[in-house]
């Protein structure tokens, strides 16, 4: 319809709103969507290998850069497993004892290059020689083979109550963590829970000896273990294992409270080993290297450490891929596959040396 000019109107019939010609404000702007969730999560990552089976993992993603030398990490876990110790943890273990034995040794003014005597107390009262070892050669043989009976020397080392009332504790980073059993039943290094022990170090002309027995206390028990044996059964989380490792690696960065209390010497051949002895750096077959096989096509010049695991129905990785001299970026992972396949425990540790990498 045409309109009528307003100057043919009287002015007394002007309304101020209708000669208002300023267009009306625009409607606010909707809120900013919310940041939608990342499309590629560790949990997507991990629920692509064997569905179905149960699965573990934890990561820290650790950055430097020379613009910013300080390290910068993130930690991620797979769902319910910073704190799931619902899986057997195998030989990964055998990572906390030897940290324990250095410590042990350390505390006790004694060097790397250190002979262990280990004995037994007979229930006549005799204490029966077992064996003895070098702390180098015992360390080594974990790493290098998974040597079951050095890791149950370690055990002997610390003793039960020490390792759990004094090392794993929560304090110290491990408050879902407990050993309480060897993985020998042979002599001479056999660890009987109820047999007293004498250990004996010697370095130089230096000698100390001291005895320990087990009080009877089910620290497993205390910590929740549910696997094997709930009473004396060993437990931890992979994000205790993942959290060891990368504090392991970082010693010499810590302050020093921080630190695991051994020598920097000891924190040196815990890692990298010496004189044709292993240290956590290593592929060798023996050493069952998940981690290193199934990552290197994503770190193809990067070091690897690394603490594997198997038994019939477990399968584990503690490891570590250091690319901080290619990339700045070193991974750590530990992963749990409830499954005795090698296979799986590489394409677990595969895909999330993967995913890892494509973060920003």
């Amino acid at each position: 319809m045409r309109r009528r000019s307003l100057l043919a109107l009287p002015l007394c019939l002007i309304s101020p709103l209708a000669a208002d010609t300023t267009p009306p404000p625009a409607a606010p702007a909707p809120p900013p969507s919310p940041t939608p969730p990342p499309t590629d999560s560790i949990d997507d990552v991990v629920n692509t290998i064997a569905p179905g089976i149960l699965k573990r993992a934890s990561v820290i993603i650790t950055d430097s850069s020379p613009s910013s030398p300080t390290p910068v990490s993130r930690t991620f876990h797979s769902a319910g497993s910073a704190d799931a110790i619902d899986f057997w943890p195998a030989s990964t273990i055998k990572l906390y004892t030897a940290i324990a034995a250095m410590e042990a040794a350390h505390a006790r003014g004694f060097p790397l290059d250190s002979l262990v005597l280990f004995e037994h107390r007979h229930k006549d009262g005799r204490w029966i020689t077992d064996c003895a070892r070098t702390l180098r050669e015992m360390s080594s043989e974990v790493f290098r083979r998974s040597s079951n009976e050095d890791y149950t020397l370690h055990l002997r080392i610390t003793g039960i109550d020490a390792l759990n009332e004094h090392f794993l504790t929560p304090d110290r980073g491990f408050p879902h963590s407990a050993l309480m059993r060897g993985y020998v039943t042979a002599r001479p290094y056999v660890y009987l829970r109820e047999e007293p022990q004498r250990i004996t170090l010697f370095h130089a002309d230096k000698r100390l000896s001291w005895e320990h027995s087990w009080s009877g206390r089910s620290w497993s028990k205390e910590r929740g273990a549910t696997v094997i044996d709930a009473a004396t059964g060993n437990c931890t989380t992979t994000a205790e294992l993942v959290s060891c490792l990368h504090k392991l690696f970082f010693h010499n960065s810590l302050p020093p409270a921080d630190r695991f209390r051994i020598s920097d010497e000891m924190a040196d051949f815990l890692l990298h080993g010496a004189d044709g002895l292993s240290g956590l750096e290593t592929t060798g077959e023996d050493s069952g290297p998940y981690a290193w096989e199934g990552g290197k096509a994503s770190f193809p010049n990067a070091r690897w450490y690394h603490k594997c695991g198997l038994i019939s129905n477990h399968a584990l990785d503690v490891a570590c891929a250091d690319d901080r001299a290619n990339s700045g970026r070193a991974v750590f992972l530990c992963a749990m596959v409830q499954s005795g396949k090698e296979d799986l425990i590489r394409q677990l540790c595969a895909a999330l040396l993967a995913w890892a990498k494509r973060q920003p």
